[in-house]
């Protein structure tokens, strides 16, 4: 699965510094795209630390809220990446701002569309990432994926999951993914759909379905 360039540079804001008008919490986030051969691209994702209090074991993108010494939205994805990956964020091609996204848990997220263009030998921190997975985008053609029904939502609204190797891709950053790819790389592939199984979140476990 190729990422088309041609469609989405046009749909991305070079407004780097301007702050979304909301009153959810500020966040911001790298959505790190790199070349993993001639038949598909990949996408870096971290597995979050099990000891954070904020989505603790989560897979995400790298990236958190904004800090009052971050000049810039964009200022304040890099500094995540940077903190997190133990990566100089020159190694990253920022092609631009995509449209932001409002969690179910009070955050604004802006996400920050990039090329890495390093030698993936991150340094990460362990206090904030258990694991740097990168994911060759092809395999999110065969790994098992879901979507269950947000209940009393109107419109209706879908979480999607992928049950990865390294654990359960989910939520916003799952979300954000699926839409991007089926934006701009051509991912028409459609979830089974399911019933939660779990009271609270992820609201759904696969080895139980």
């Amino acid at each position: 699965m190729k990422i088309i360039p041609s469609l989405f540079e046009s749909d991305l804001s070079r407004d780097w510094t301007s702050l979304p008008k909301t009153p959810e919490r500020l966040s911001s986030v790298i959505m790190p795209f790199f070349s993993h051969n001639s038949e598909t691209d990949g996408v870096i994702l971290t597995k979050r630390s099990s000891n954070l209090k904020s989505h603790p074991g989560q897979i995400s993108f790298p990236g958190g809220t904004l800090d009052k010494s971050d000049s810039s939205i964009l200022d304040c994805a890099l500094r995540e990446w940077k903190e997190e990956m133990g990566s100089d964020p020159a190694h990253l091609k920022v092609h631009g701002r995509w449209e932001g996204y409002e969690t179910k848990t009070g955050f604004h997220i802006t996400p920050f569309v990039a090329t890495y263009q390093g030698n993936f030998l991150f340094q990460t921190d362990p206090r904030e990432v258990e694991m740097t997975i990168l994911l060759p985008l092809a395999t999110l053609q065969d790994v098992p994926f879901f979507a269950l029904v947000v209940p009393k939502r109107s419109p209706e609204q879908l979480i999607f999951y992928f049950d990865l190797p390294e654990g359960l891709l989910w939520g916003a950053t799952c979300d954000l993914l699926v839409r991007f790819l089926r934006s701009y790389a051509n991912f028409n592939r459609l979830p089974k759909l399911v019933s939660p199984n779990l009271p609270q979140p992820p609201f759904l476990n696969p080895k139980l379905l």
